[in-house]
């Protein structure tokens, strides 16, 4: 059993309570088409996607024409009413940043997430806990949302530049059954907590959690 080297966190959905404001703010973006979607299926089929990923694949299940520039105009609005509302419409998990600062003494950190860049640093800068990451991979540098492995991929080949790590020696928090997909497929190891899903969406992961006091040093050397 390879030791673990790399803990690596989903940001929307595990560290930041922001699911449900993004949920709203893809509903605004969408009121001039006269559809919406619901909470039910946008958990179970598209909160892991990034934001271009969530249109395209939403307007395509649902017969609706669309071109690129639709598509940006449409972000565009998701990004007008998400930003207008997140300090009074988001927060941290509970938890989660005594996670954080617990598992920083003895494993390298990174984020691997579909969030903006911006969005992830506005809130580790806020809550004193950005430079405890070594790296962060968000939709900005990544071209395919999870399930595809690349953000996880691409988190390991940068913190290879520094350290001599492989995909076994890393470990995946996830909240969505699309991210666990991208954690596996990437050759890691993956916690999945039920903040998002319920259980029965979370069964590939390796271990599934309620509580972020179950990820102990012998919960991660176990995995």
């Amino acid at each position: 059993m390879a030791k673990k080297k790399v803990i690596v966190f989903d940001f929307d959905g595990v560290i930041y309570n922001s699911e449900p404001l993004h949920f709203k703010a893809f509903n605004y973006a969408l009121k001039p088409l006269n559809v919406t979607i619901t909470k039910e299926v946008y958990y179970e089929t598209y909160c892991s996607y990034d934001d271009e990923g969530f249109f395209k694949n939403f307007l395509t299940d649902n017969k609706i024409e669309f071109n690129n520039d639709f598509i940006d105009k449409i972000i565009k609005e998701k990004h007008y009413y998400f930003d207008k509302n997140f300090d009074s419409e988001t927060s941290m998990y509970e938890g989660s940043i005594d996670l954080i600062k617990k598992l920083s003494k003895n494993y390298i950190l990174a984020i691997g997430s579909g969030a903006r860049r911006e969005e992830i640093v506005r809130v580790l800068k806020r809550e004193e806990l950005l430079t405890l990451f070594e790296e962060i991979v968000s939709s900005d540098e990544t071209s395919q949302p999870k399930p595809n492995p690349e953000t996880y991929i691409t988190v390991l080949e940068r913190i290879n530049q520094t350290y001599q790590v492989s995909p076994d020696e890393c470990v995946v928090i996830e909240d969505t059954t699309k991210g666990v997909d991208a954690a596996k497929v990437a050759g890691m190891k993956c916690f999945a907590i039920t903040n998002s899903v319920e259980r029965e969406f979370l069964t590939n992961a390796d271990v599934i959690i309620d509580d972020y006091i179950e990820i102990t040093d012998k919960a991660i050397t176990d995995i």
